[in-house]
């Protein structure tokens, strides 16, 4: 029984990476969105008075479009992927060619669109994040955007108190696994690219290693009848 092979072993890693790292983004983003009673922090505008805070919330966009894509580009995607690589992790234990037999191009297509589209999420909430830490900052009342973290106040919006919670913790996971996402499909996408190359190769070395076949057998052929029959 052979060894497996350590390529598409890598690629399956990579992919239930991204599995984890949906769920790293998506979480916390949701978790804020319950605790600031379902508005979006992201990009938010906030003002203080003398007595009060008042939190302008953003687009619901802002949240929506990473939660989403991370269920369904990272989570479901990395999920099914995962599995599929797995399994041919294990045949590869017995058959050292599954690899040469598995599809490429399509995955190379798939994974450049969700790299893509991981980038333009990390920038969202990178971008989102540092805003809505600048407009706590931007007096005097606030040093560090952590400060209010765990924080009971009244919400100007529902006139109702409530705790602000980890928010600072949060965002900074979130934004942390949408970047290492982004490395996630960039090292996939090499790998893809390698393995479309080798299997060119292969094709290419068992394309050649036929022709010769045939051309002995051809030559063969034609010597035995150029032969004297006794």
């Amino acid at each position: 029984m052979a060894v497996c092979d350590i390529h598409i072993l890598a690629q399956a890693t990579l992919y239930l990476g991204a599995l984890v790292a949906g769920f790293v983004i998506a979480i916390p983003i949701g978790v804020n969105r319950s605790t600031f009673q379902g508005d979006c922090i992201l990009y938010a505008s906030t003002e203080w008075t003398d007595k009060s805070f008042t939190l302008q919330p953003s687009s619901a966009m802002n949240c929506n479009f990473p939660i989403y894509f991370s269920v369904f580009g990272l989570i479901f995607y990395g999920l099914g992927t995962g599995l599929y690589n797995l399994y041919a992790v294990l045949r590869s234990r017995k058959d050292p060619e599954i690899g040469s037999q598995m599809w490429v191009m399509p995955f190379i297509l798939v994974n450049a669109v969700l790299a893509v589209g991981t980038l333009i999420v990390a920038c969202i909430i990178s971008v989102g994040f540092l805003q809505f830490c600048n407009g706590l900052t931007k007096t005097n009342q606030i040093k560090h955007c952590y400060d209010k973290e765990n924080v009971s106040f009244k919400y100007e919006k529902t006139g109702k108190m409530f705790n602000t919670g980890n928010y600072f913790k949060l965002l900074s996971v979130s934004q942390t696994g949408a970047w290492v996402a982004l490395l996630i499909w960039v090292a996939q996408i090499v790998l893809c690219v390698l393995r479309f190359v080798r299997n060119r190769r292969r094709r290419s070395a068992a394309m050649m290693d036929n022709a010769q076949q045939s051309q002995v057998t051809s030559d063969t052929s034609r010597i035995a009848e150029l032969e004297p029959t006794a």
